[in-house]
């Protein structure tokens, strides 16, 4: 069984203010649009609460554009990447940030590939990889899984990001990703 994590992840428990929301995206396919639009619900909908943005009006428009973006990025990595099975989004606030979770179900065999990356984007200057990878895929436009998304979201919003890998209740062959991404909500 494959139990396993990489960087900041933190087990989605234990929290009072969540919400959970379930994609199926191998019944009902799921839309960059939808991605947009359920990011941007939730955006609004945690940027209305009193402990992400208190009562200051700039700071709820700055927390919900952060809690937007990090938030689109993270379903539609998990929506593109899945490989049968949902999409679980859950999102939640917790010790001043916000915490945002997405699982999917992808082949065991892409592993390897998938701790390479992760590895590097927790251990590396992110500020140096997504020059790199910018240069990168100038080069090669086509390129797919050139983790910009992530590094955009440690490198323009401070957010903490972490990944667990969980072969537990997967389909045979497949193995569960968790992606987490902490934004802080306080500066």
């Amino acid at each position: 069984m494959i139990e396993e994590t990489i960087g900041q992840y933190e087990e989605f428990q234990n929290l009072r203010d969540y919400v959970s929301l379930t994609f199926h995206p191998t019944t009902f396919p799921v839309r960059w649009g939808q991605c947009s639009a359920t990011a941007d619900f939730l955006a609004d909908y945690f940027a209305r609460m009193d402990s992400c943005t208190g009562n200051d009006r700039n700071k709820k428009t700055e927390i919900q554009s952060a809690i937007s973006y990090v938030l689109n990025e993270v379903v539609e990595n998990a929506v593109k990447f899945h490989d049968g099975g949902n999409v679980l989004v859950r999102v939640g606030v917790k010790d001043g940030a916000l915490l945002i979770e997405a699982t999917n179900q992808v082949k065991e065999a892409q592993l390897d590939r998938l701790r390479a990356t992760f590895e590097e984007l927790v251990s590396g200057d992110p500020h140096e990889i997504l020059m790199q990878r910018v240069e990168a895929n100038a080069d090669n436009p086509d390129q797919k899984g050139s983790g910009l998304g992530f590094l955009t979201m440690l490198t323009d919003y401070s957010a903490e990001l972490g990944w667990k890998f969980s072969s537990q209740s997967a389909t045979p062959g497949h193995v569960y990703v968790h992606t987490m991404a902490r934004l802080p909500l306080e500066s």
